[in-house]
């Protein structure tokens, strides 16, 4: 029976990924420095603890592997510095080098979508590379990782997700979620007449998985079924919701300047990323995922937003803490803390 790897198996992504391999039959290894987020699955999977810069490490988990799904990172709100390079270029070098190394058919790359923001729209995979900020330039020299050993001979699929949602989404949308649960207003930069697209975590895993299953080596841009303008979408979460929030809008430029500021005081949990690219449009159409995969999105943007807030709720019901990786822990919320208490 065939083994699929999956690096950082117990993240956000990494995680819904594992419980879609699971049921779809495959037998799963995952490699984490984190705990898996259900105890359950210590008996549906094969666990190896270890760090993505171990080399030895890495080659010992990709042994007797036919197909590896590769979603470490450093994430944008870890604000990782020299740890972008580390994990996210080199770290991905190592799992590539010991794919090569123990033959493996297959590796499906997790990238990001924040290295193409072109200004146009929808964009495709052979859109010009424009990251913003260090976690994007560090997300783009791993795919330039991934097409050295493209042409060294190994088959890689090349994902760029949009921003994934699903249960257990915390990071950003922790803060988000909780000031909606109680009632505070949201604040947006400009008017939120931009659409952007968002993706739902489980059209994330099947997506990989149908990549998983694909010779050749191909890049995909993915994002949600259906979306409408930012405004649209979050008042359409804030209707849902019903605790009394309010969309409130920013100045541009004032807002994005403060920002940049309070980032560079390291008085804010938002990142370059985050600020400088959440007024504008970005969306993708799919159609390369759609034509060589088969792959079709169940869930638009609103649908994505209920279900991740649904299981924060829950989450706070149970009176369950954060764990894990960065999208499964909870923020400081620095300067917005004081925002909050006035909303």
């Amino acid at each position: 029976m065939r083994i699929c790897l999956v690096t950082g198996g117990s993240g956000f992504c990494g995680f819904e990924i594992v419980r879609f391999l699971v049921k779809k039959g495959e037998k799963v290894r995952v490699m984490d420095i984190d705990p898996l987020p259900d105890n359950s699955f210590y008996e549906k999977v094969e666990f190896v603890y270890g760090d993505i810069l171990d080399k030895e490490k890495v080659s010992e988990a990709c042994s007797g592997v036919d197909r590896i799904i590769h979603t470490v990172a450093k994430v944008p709100i870890s604000k990782a510095g020299k740890k972008f390079i580390e994990v996210n270029v080199e770290g991905t070098r190592n799992v590539l080098e010991a794919a090569l190394k123990n033959k493996v058919k297959k590796v499906v790359h997790l990238s990001t979508s924040a290295v193409q923001f072109t200004g146009k729209n929808p964009v495709d995979e052979n859109d010009e590379y424009n990251p913003v900020g260090p976690y994007a330039e560090s997300k783009l020299k791993g795919e330039l990782v991934c097409r050295e050993y493209i042409r060294k001979g190994l088959d890689v699929d090349i994902i760029r997700p949009r921003t994934v949602l699903g249960p257990g989404r915390m990071g950003i949308f922790d803060i988000f979620f909780e000031w909606i649960s109680e009632g505070k207003n949201i604040y947006i930069i400009g008017n939120g007449n931009n659409k952007i697209q968002f993706l739902h975590s489980g059209d994330l895993a099947s997506c990989c998985y149908l990549s998983l299953l694909k010779k050749g080596s191909h890049i995909f841009n993915i994002g949600s079924k259906n979306f409408l303008t930012l405004r649209e979408d979050l008042q359409s979460l804030l209707d849902y919701a019903k605790t009394g929030s309010k969309i409130i809008s920013l100045p541009t430029n004032f807002t994005i300047n403060s920002l940049k500021i309070l980032d560079k005081m390291r008085l804010s949990p938002l990142a370059p990323w985050h600020y400088l690219t959440f007024h504008k449009d970005f969306y993708f159409n799919n159609e390369n995922a759609r034509k060589i995969l088969g792959w079709k999105p169940k869930l638009g943007n609103k649908e994505a937003l209920k279900v991740a807030y649904d299981s924060y709720v829950q989450m706070k019901k149970q009176g369950k803490k954060s764990y894990g990786t960065s999208h499964r822990k909870k923020l400081k919320q620095g300067f917005l803390k004081i925002v909050k208490t006035i909303s």
